[in-house]
């Protein structure tokens, strides 16, 4: 007879263990949402600082104007300003012992392109291509994400929706 009631409350038991898994699961991906985007060395909110502050992308990332690659910002870039405020946040003062030790950050690289790909920022800024369009809204993200693969096919169908060029050496080596 004790093996008729032990049956009822071993499944009592696996009704709740599963319904506290389900609702941990839930309330976990509220509090982590997926699509965080990558851990970089130094944490960096570029909705911070390219949204709520309004910093322009090229005061961070200059190259776009000059070369193929926009680049990373290097330590003296973050510290024009945090040497005046934040200056004790814990990281900012990692920054800044980098920058006195010449040692780089290294950034992970979110957006990349193959090496016999050319790509001009500047030809794409100059005829007022939303950065969004690659990139994402980028004001709106904590940790950046890969918001678009760049594949020749997504390059092809952006040209042809901007009536661009289609000639492969314009992007080829």
């Amino acid at each position: 007879m004790e093996s008729g009631r032990a049956r009822p409350k071993i499944q009592l038991i696996l009704v709740a263990a599963i319904v506290v898994v389900t609702t941990l699961t839930i309330v976990g991906m509220a509090y982590y949402p997926w699509g965080l985007g990558a851990r970089q060395p130094i944490p960096f909110s570029h909705r911070v600082h390219a949204g709520t502050k309004e910093i322009s992308c090229l005061f961070c990332h200059p190259g776009v104007l000059k070369t193929a690659v926009a680049g990373m910002p290097s330590e003296q870039t973050c510290l024009l300003c945090h040497n005046r405020i934040i200056v004790h946040y814990p990281y900012i003062e990692q920054v800044r012992r980098q920058a006195l030790q010449g040692e780089p950050i290294w950034w992970v690289r979110i957006s990349d392109l193959p090496d016999l790909t050319h790509f001009d920022h500047g030809m794409h800024l100059a005829a007022a291509v939303d950065c969004g369009k690659c990139h994402g809204d980028v004001k709106a993200m904590d940790r950046l994400v890969r918001y678009q693969d760049l594949t020749m096919g997504f390059c092809i169908q952006c040209h042809r929706e901007n009536n661009a060029t289609h000639d492969c050496f314009a992007c080829h080596y």
